[in-house]
Formats: C-alpha cells, sequence, structure tokens
C-alpha cells in the first residue's frame, strides 16, 4: 500500500513508479494483472496484482520522484503436492477411476499441471488421445488445487502408471491395475445332447466383477467360423449374456441339429481359450436287415422304420419305391395323394410311412434313408386276386330262367383292380345294368363281397345265349357258354314229367291214412271190459302217437318222398335256390349253407339229396331216371 494522505495537490509528486524484485517497471511487467487507484482516489499510489503465481513473489518498491521509496515483500505460496508417494489403484474393466493429485493447501495452485503414461513413453493422458477420448476429465478449473484425474469406462488397456506433475518440479506416480479376466475353466470339455435341443456352451471369467476386452466363440473344425447371428447357418439361434452380465462369456445355441456337432472355442483378448467338443446323438436305424411284408388290396400297410434311440431325430428322410426308379413316396405324388401318412412331426424317432387302401401297384420294394447314409428296405407283396378257375364252361337254362355265371378269387380276402363282364359272341359288349338289353336284369356281389366277382342274370332269354368272360386287371378270365334251351312238358313223355310220380305219392298217402283210420275203428270196438282195458294199454304206442299226434305221424315219412323222385342215380346240378343236405357233394356255390361233410360244386342254393348227383338245373323235376 502506498499513499501520500496529508499532501497538497500542488505538492503532488511528479512521477510515481512501482518496481519489481527484479527492478522491472511493475505496470509494464505485469500489464494487463495490475490495477491502480489514483485516479479514482487521488493520494492512493497502490496497485492490486491479480492472478499471482509463484514467480510474482518478492520485493516490490514504490518510487516518489526518484527520490523516495517504499519497499514492500510479498510471498507467493505455491502448490506442494499432498502426497508423492506411488499409489497402487485396483480396478474392474467398465468401471472408473479417480487419480489422485492435489496441493495440500486447497488455496494454492500450480503454475502448469500434466499427467502421462510413465509405462508407454510418457504418453500424456487428455481426451486429445485415441485411447482416452471421451473418458477422462480434470477439476482444477473450478478447484485450482485439485490436480486430480478421473478415467471412466476402463478397459485393461488403460492398465499402466500414471504420473501428475506440477511446475515440471514435483510429481506423483499411481500404479492402476485392471482386475482382467481370467479363464474359470480351460480345460477341454465334452457335451452331448439331441437334435432338437439346446446347449449351453461355457465360458466366464473366475472374477464376476471382470470382463475381458473381446471375445470371440468360433467352430474350430470348420476352419474357425464365427459363431454368431451374423453368421447364416446360426441366424436366429445364437444367444449371449455378456451384455447384462459382462462376466458370462457362454453361449447358447438353439435348435440343434447334427451339422451343429462340432469343437468349439471361446476365446478372450486373443490370449485365453477354452474348447469345447459338442456332440450331436443323431439318428440310428433300429434295423436295416430288409423285410417282406404282405397285403391284400384295400388294406393299409405301416412300413416300420425308426431311431434306436427316440430322442434322436435325422437331418432328413425319404421313402422311396426302389422298383419304380426311386419315385418319393408322399402326398406330392399323384399315385399315393392322400394315402401315405407319418408320424415324425409329433414324434421325431418315427419314421414309419403308412399307405392305406392299398392297391396290386404299390408292390414292390420300399426304402427308408436317413441323412443320406443309413437305410431300410422293405418289400411289400400284394396278394391280387387270382381267378379260382380259368378253364371254359358249359352252363344251360330255360328262358325265363336265372343263371348264376360263376367268377371268383381263390383267396377270399383279395380283390382285383377291376372286373369285367362281357358278351363275346356280340362283339365284347359289357355285361351291367348300363347296357340297354341287360338292364335290371343283372347282379354282381363284389360290393359285399369283393373276392366274389360272379355275376347273376336273371329272366333269360334266348338272346342271352353265347360265351360270357369274366376278365380281371386286363389278365385273367374265365370264359362261360351260356345255351339257352326250351324246356320241354309233354305230358306223354314219361321221362320229362312228375305229374305220375306225385299222383302215385298222393294215393299212397290216402291209402294210408284209410288204413290208419280203419284200425282205429276196430281198436275202438274191443274196448268195454277192465281186462280188455288192460290189454289196450299194452297196444303198439305207434297207434297212440297216430291218434294224439296224426301230423307227428305223417312227418316219418320221408318230405322227399313228396317232392323228389327218390332214384340213387339222379343226376342233379346249377340249381339256382337249392337247400343243403348232410351229405350232399357241392362245389363252386356263391351263397351256400356250408354243412362240414359237404363237398360244393357248381350250384347257387341247393336241395341237396343224400347219394344224389345235381347238375345243369334251376328248377328241376326230378325224374328218378333222369340223367
Amino acid at each position: 500500500m502506498c499513499n501520500m494522505s496529508g499532501w497538497r495537490s500542488q505538492d503532488r509528486p511528479v512521477g510515481v513508479q512501482w518496481r519489481t524484485p527484479n527492478h522491472e517497471d511493475l505496470l509494464q511487467r505485469y500489464s494487463g494483472r495490475v490495477q491502480t487507484f489514483d485516479q479514482s482516489s487521488p493520494g492512493n499510489l497502490s496497485v492490486l496484482i491479480s492472478d499471482l503465481t509463484e514467480e510474482d513473489g518478492g520485493t516490490y518498491s514504490c518510487w516518489i520522484n526518484q527520490n523516495q521509496y517504499r519497499n514492500f515483500s510479498l510471498t507467493v505460496k505455491d502448490c506442494k503436492l499432498s502426497e508423492t508417494q506411488e499409489n497402487i489403484i485396483h480396478k474392474y474393466p467398465g468401471e472408473f477411476v479417480l487419480l489422485p493429485c492435489a496441493c495440500s493447501d486447497q488455496h494454492t495452485k500450480p503454475v502448469s499441471v500434466k499427467w502421462e503414461r510413465v509405462d508407454s513413453g510418457g504418453t500424456e493422458v487428455s481426451n486429445e488421445m485415441e485411447l482416452y477420448k471421451g473418458r477422462v476429465q480434470m477439476f482444477n478449473k473450478n478447484l485450482p488445487a485439485n490436480l486430480s484425474l478421473l478415467i471412466s469406462n476402463l478397459t485393461e488397456q488403460h492398465q499402466g502408471t500414471y504420473r501428475c506433475s506440477i511446475n515440471n518440479k514435483q510429481s506423483i506416480d499411481i500404479r492402476l491395475n485392471i482386475q482382467d479376466c481370467k479363464l474359470s475353466e480351460t480345460q477341454e470339455k465334452d457335451i452331448h445332447k439331441y437334435p432338437g435341443e439346446s446347449v449351453l456352451l461355457p465360458c466366464s471369467c473366475s472374477d464376476q466383477h471382470t470382463k475381458p476386452v473381446s471375445v470371440k466363440w468360433e467352430r474350430v473344425d470348420s476352419g474357425g467360423t464365427e459363431v454368431s447371428n451374423e453368421t447364416p447357418r446360426y441366424t436366429g439361434r445364437v444367444q449371449m449374456f455378456n451384455k447384462n452380465l459382462p462376466a458370462n462369456l457362454s453361449l447358447l445355441i438353439s435348435n440343434l441339429t447334427e451339422q451343429d456337432q462340432g469343437t468349439y472355442r471361446c476365446l478372450i483378448n486373443n490370449k485365453q481359450s477354452i474348447n469345447i467338443r459338442l456332440k450331436i446323438r443323431d439318428c440310428k436305424l433300429s434295423e436295416t436287415q430288409e423285410k417282406v411284408i404282405h397285403k391284400y388290396p384295400g388294406e393299409s400297410v405301416l412300413l416300420s422304420c425308426s431311431c434306436s434311440d427316440q430322442r434322436t431325430t435325422p437331418v432328413s428322410v425319404k421313402w422311396e419305391h426302389v422298383d419304380s426308379g426311386g419315385t418319393e413316396v408322399s402326398d406330392k405324388m399323384a399315385n399315393y395323394t392322400g394315402r401315405v401318412q407319418m408320424f415324425n412331426k409329433n414324434l421325431p424317432a418315427n419314421l414309419s410311412l403308412l399307405i392305406s387302401n392299398l392297391t396290386e401297384q404299390d408292390q414292390g420294394t420300399y426304402r427308408c434313408s436317413i441323412n443320406n447314409k443309413q437305410s431300410i428296405d422293405i418289400r411289400l407283396n400284394i396278394k391280387g386276386c387270382t381267378l379260382s378257375e380259368t378253364k371254359d364252361k358249359l352252363i344251360s337254362r330255360s328262358p325265363g330262367d336265372s343263371v348264376l355265371l360263376p367268377c371268383s378269387c381263390i383267396d377270399q380276402q383279395t380283390k382285383p383292380r377291376n372286373v369285367k363282364w362281357e358278351h363275346v359272341g356280340s362283339g365284347g359288349t359289357e355285361v351291367s345294368n348300363e347296357t340297354p338289353r341287360y338292364t335290371g336284369r343283372v347282379q354282381m356281389f363284389n360290393k359285399n363281397l369283393p373276392a366274389n366277382l360272379s355275376l347273376l342274370i336273371s329272366n333269360l332269354t334266348e338272346q342271352d345265349q353265347g360265351t360270357y368272360r369274366c376278365s380281371i386287371n386286363n389278365k385273367q378270365s374265365i370264359n362261360i357258354k351260356l345255351s339257352i334251351t326250351a324246356e320241354k312238358r309233354e305230358i306223354s313223355d314219361s321221362s320229362g314229367s312228375l305229374i305220375p310220380w306225385i299222383v302215385c305219392v298222393a294215393l299212397l298217402f290216402i291209402v294210408i291214412g284209410q288204413s290208419a283210420l280203419i284200425y282205429k275203428l276196430l281198436h275202438n270196438r274191443t274196448q268195454g271190459s277192465a281186462s280188455t282195458n288192460t290189454e289196450r294199454g299194452t297196444q303198439n304206442i305207434a297207434d297212440d302217437d297216430y291218434e294224439n299226434n296224426p301230423s307227428g305221424a305223417r312227418n316219418k315219412i320221408s318230405m322227399a318222398a313228396i317232392y323228389q323222385s327218390l332214384d340213387h342215380k339222379t343226376n342233379q346240378s346249377d340249381s339256382v335256390y337249392q337247400g343243403l343236405n348232410p351229405n350232399t357233394n357241392q362245389s363252386d356255390s356263391v351263397y351256400q349253407s356250408l354243412n362240414p361233410n359237404t363237398s360244393q360244386s357248381d350250384s347257387v342254393y341247393q336241395s341237396l339229396n343224400p347219394n344224389i348227383n345235381q347238375s345243369d338245373s334251376v328248377y328241376q323235376s326230378l325224374n328218378p331216371n333222369t340223367n
């Protein structure tokens, strides 16, 4: 403080000068930092020095008129670091660190301050450096004595020794250790999984607070292919967890396939790694030995094919018809549309094929192939219709009769793909209700009895005469010649009439009845005493039977005597509606009541009398001498 108090204006000094400790003119030396007051306060020769530094310390002098002066000693307290001993700080990646550096006196500040990275050649630590851009901050603008450095979002590259230097004289070193990720395990592992499952390939840091600078999953056995959603084969199937859990580097792969099998590597910071061998348990066919299956047309067949392990599933499965050039068996193929079904959608290990409504064309060898490696062949035999007879036949009928033209499969469970009846003699005219001449007169039975291909023609006419052919599958056939002959009914012709026989039988019946009546009357006359009553009790039991049940007595007479000529040489066959007698010789009938001891031949419905040989009649008058 330099004052001129008490001086009069006329005594005002001619010159006033402030000199620095170096005897320099203060106003010139500190231009911009000094302020005088004599203009506003005459007599006040003081100066104000702003923004002091350590260099501003020393003895200042105030000179008046070059002969009077006064000295002022200015002491500027400079910054002394509160600590100079090296520190060690431990941090984790991703965290922030405050490297402490401060003046012991909070009112002081250094002339200069510098942070540098000692272990990287004295690299300056500031936002101008790429490694630290946007991550460092200092506080000395608002707090001049606080020279600390804040580094955010630490990485392993930030580990090292940092130095805080002030005024190029004092410094403090701080060792920053970034606790980096160390893999909890590095020994190779084996993991077994099934197709369609998910797998977690484990990889993690031993310290859960750490995280690596970089982590990479790769497929070792496929040339180091990166395993990520950016790789097409893994798109949408992989997931990592290190965003929320930095130390968890595990990899989740979903919906596994056999192609995912191999060795996976978790690599961190291009230094540490762990290999994991993933094995996918693929499908092995439970059977590979060829099979033979027999079926009938119209049935269904299950061609079995499955994995031995029910939890496995093949990458691909294909059914093909080997002997038709490897034709694929699926709903997409016209000849199988709506007839095939597989079950591997719900049961992945079940690769079986169901074929419904079998036809003879379905016969052949079927192959179930998986992954283009394993296969099983199954031979499917369709038991087709084989005609029970193919030898030509001759049948005779009369106008107005009905005739059953026999045609059938040997195996009653078989049926032909197609059957056709035609009249050969009339240019192959089809015999069906669609043909006008046969409308309402023909009937077949194969709807209910598929193996019965016989044809029933009613109300025969002479025009129906000719050769009929039953053809199946355009391969087998049988010819039947139908002869229509007029029936002879002359009474004088004893060989063709039953009237005399019927009359004889009727007379015989009357005689027997009358004899029985006379006997009864005579018997009643002898009754009159007790002794005769006793004798009556001992009479033949047949009499009582007749009295009490005359119809039953009459039934003791064979009914065949009424309706048939009982000559043992009579020849009968090929009737349409006949009843069956136990010892009758029968064959080739369509609807017969089959007695265990019966041999069947050429009849539909026959009344078979013992020992009678039947042939070629619908409703025959059985004359004893008829052949």
